[in-house]
């Protein structure tokens, strides 16, 4: 327990010393800067003072290293390098006479002024200490360059005239002298401080190019500003000399160059016009001033700005660059097969998902290359779906085979989408593959199995009526049997009846042809077969129905009424699988009227075109209807209202409605009965047949069941 106890004391102080060193390193890091601040203002109060005190400081540099200072840390401390400099305004470069009223004025004038920028620079910047767009630039313009300068002039103007200066004259001075310096001296000294937090070791190249930038501007700047009396064909052509070096400064190295460049032009011309050199020779302090101004105001500005849309250049060109990068990492990490295609349609990147799968170069898919993995046998489809596609600018989904590198074909669900520039400029299209082999093998796996359980329902429906179509048969048997017989005898006169025996024979071929029909319909029912979708006229593939119903109508006494048009429009599908359909909903209906009287037994079979797209058969009876508890259940599996019903029936019928790109639903008739209705698409191709309306009334009732 003591021992717990000195550990959790050990470090509980422990802890305490590393709180109070980290304080103490962060209270370092404050004082060390705030000196630091100190010091650097102290020259600046003593470059700006060094001017003629007849006129206000050209560049009056103190206000841009507080500037700069608030604008570089947090604003809890602002006061701090507020106040800090008041003691150097006050006893630093003083010049004999000015009384105290006059230092305090403009120490508050100043510091209000550059506080009111650093207020206001970071609400309109996003990055006030770093101008990266002509936006950035515009803004800081306005805030600092001319409406705090602006309005701290008619101040500090008023000032000076308290003292006997000139109000108009000293108003220029102290704006020029305010603006000139936020558009010169800030931007140099803020861009300096955010790139030494990023700085990077330059190239060999960029140094040496560095090197002889800075002596081409040390050269051209003395002969611009230091140098003496000239030839007059040279005297104004020499002042635009440093222009091409500042420009390739601000060409090569951005904001970098152009500060770098701006600053030693600003350094000096400076030193000339204190000292009264080349350029500011036998001038004024006033006219030497503003001299100074306009030299520098006229590089400076149109510097900056380019200096500012190179580096927005840059900055699009790097957030391209990155934004690639990125696209392309998180494209070669996608599970998915994703690829680009310019306005020409040619494939220009596929990731390594694509190339992986294929075992082809990257090259070797650029273009149309990309297509040569298509199977042969989808290459043309899918091509053309795509062309399609791009041609109207839609979202496209296509299925093609693409040989994998082993050789084997894989199914591919490929999707794509048009994509454009920020300024609405079409680009061309991206896409993204996925495998769906499996989905396929699945999805015919299922089919077999919806194929197989077709055929047991087939087998069973024909199972429901065996006896009466046993009965069906036996009829022309028995027929052919009694025939044959009688030609027998007649065969046996000593001169026989040739056109008794001609009869006896048609009629032999006529019931030989309708037991063969039945047994077709059978055998075709009966086979197990796959979807062969082919034109199917429905009147024709009723009648064939018929063949197989006329016998368990017969014997259910049911009356089937039929009404098809006459130019009723093919369909596409499969004629055996619709014939179950058929058979199946007839059945039902038969056998939901088996406890009603015989007179109401009928059933209506109807079918209309709804549009140009799509026919509607209708198949009603009289029967008792179906429980509205039971309506939306009647097409499950396994699911039926009857007590001998294997449920598998209308469930049957409903799939293969659905795979020809129908649907079927039922309904209960107001007055009794139920009413099953399906729809089938209209083929696009006419079938030649025998157009005679199928308009009749096939009654059962009154037939006598041989």
């Amino acid at each position: 327990m003591d021992a717990t106890e000195d550990n959790l004391q050990d470090g509980q102080h422990f802890l305490g010393r590393g709180l109070f060193w980290n304080f103490g390193r962060a209270q370092f890091r404050v004082a060390a800067g705030l000196c630091l601040f100190e010091l650097a203002f102290y020259f600046a109060y003593r470059y700006g003072m060094a001017f003629s005190p007849a006129c206000a400081s050209p560049f009056w540099f103190p206000g841009t290293v507080l500037l700069c200072a608030l604008l570089l840390n947090p604003p809890q401390r602002w006061w701090l390098f507020i106040f800090a400099p008041l003691p150097i305004r006050l006893f630093v470069a003083v010049t004999p006479g000015v009384p105290l009223w006059f230092l305090l004025a403009t120490f508050t004038i100043d510091s209000t002024s550059v506080l009111l920028a650093a207020i206001a620079l970071p609400r309109f910047l996003r990055k006030a200490h770093r101008l990266e767009t002509i936006k950035d630039f515009g803004l800081y313009c306005l805030v600092a360059v001319l409406l705090v300068p602006l309005t701290s002039a008619f101040v500090g103007a008023a000032a000076r005239f308290a003292l006997g200066y000139d109000y108009w004259s000293t108003w220029e001075q102290w704006f020029l002298g305010n603006a000139l310096t936020h558009l010169v001296v800030t931007p140099s000294i803020l861009y300096s401080f955010s790139i030494s937090r990023h700085f990077r070791v330059p190239s060999l190249k960029h140094t040496v190019e560095g090197a002889l930038l800075a002596i081409g501007l040390l050269l051209t700047g003395y002969i611009a500003i230091d140098t003496g009396s000239v030839l007059p064909g040279i005297a104004e052509t020499r002042f635009y000399a440093p222009v091409p070096f500042l420009f390739w400064a601000a060409i090569r190295f951005g904001m970098l160059g152009a500060s770098a460049g701006i600053a030693l032009m600003a350094f000096l011309a400076v030193q000339a016009a204190l000292e009264q050199r080349g350029l500011f020779t036998g001038q004024s302090p006033a006219d030497a001033a503003l001299a100074l101004q306009h030299f520098l105001l006229l590089r400076a500005a149109p510097l900056y700005l380019v200096a500012i849309l190179v580096e927005q250049r840059k900055a699009d060109e790097r957030i391209l660059r990155e934004s690639e990068e990125s696209f392309r990492h998180m494209a070669d990490t996608s599970p998915s097969l994703v690829w680009l295609v310019d306005a020409d349609k040619r494939c220009t990147f596929v990731n390594r998902g694509w190339l992986e799968l294929t075992g082809r170069t990257f090259e070797q898919e650029l273009g149309n290359g990309w297509a040569e993995s298509i199977h042969i046998e989808d290459r043309e489809h899918t091509l053309e779906a795509l062309s399609s596609a791009f041609d109207a600018r839609q979202r496209f989904e296509v299925e093609y085979r693409l040989r994998r590198h082993d050789g084997e074909y894989r199914w591919i669900l490929d999707s794509g989408l048009p994509r454009y520039g920020a300024d609405g400029t079409y680009l061309g299209y991206i896409g993204a593959c996925i495998d769906i082999t499996d989905r396929k093998h699945s999805e015919a796996e299922l089919q077999k199995q919806r194929i197989q359980l077709a055929h047991y329902s087939r087998v069973s429906t024909l199972g429901q009526f065996a006896s009466a179509l046993a009965h069906e048969l036996n009829q022309p048997l028995g027929a052919i049997l009694r025939n044959s017989e009688a030609a027998e005898l007649i065969l046996q006169e000593s001169q026989p009846d040739c056109d008794e025996l001609r009869a006896i024979v048609s009629d032999i071929r006529r019931d030989d042809q309708r037991a063969g029909a039945v047994i077709d319909r059978m055998k075709s029912l009966l086979k197990r077969r796959n979807l062969e979708f082919e034109l199917v006229s429905l009147k024709q593939l009723f009648q064939q129905v018929i063949v197989l119903l006329r016998p368990e109508m017969l014997a259910r006494r049911v009356t089937l009424q039929v009404d098809l048009p006459p130019h009723l429009p093919p369909v596409r599908g499969d004629g055996v699988h619709l014939q179950q359909v058929f058979l199946n909903l007839l059945l039902n209906g038969a056998d939901a009227m088996t406890d009603i009287p015989v007179e109401r037994r009928k059933l209506v079979v109807l079918a209309r075109s709804t549009d140009t797209e799509t026919i509607e058969v209708v198949i009603s009876d009289n029967g008792h209807g179906i429980p509205a508890d039971r309506l939306p259940l009647i097409f499950e599996p396994f699911f039926t209202t009857k007590s001998h019903g294997t449920g598998i029936g209308l469930a049957v019928s409903k799939t293969i409605v659905e795979s020809h790109g129908g649907r079927i639903w039922a309904e209960n008739n107001p007055h009794g009965g139920a009413t099953f209705r399906f729809t089938l698409n209209v083929a696009a191709e006419e079938v030649t047949s025998d157009v005679s309306p199928l308009l009749s009334i096939i009654s059962y009732a009154e037939n006598p069941v041989n």
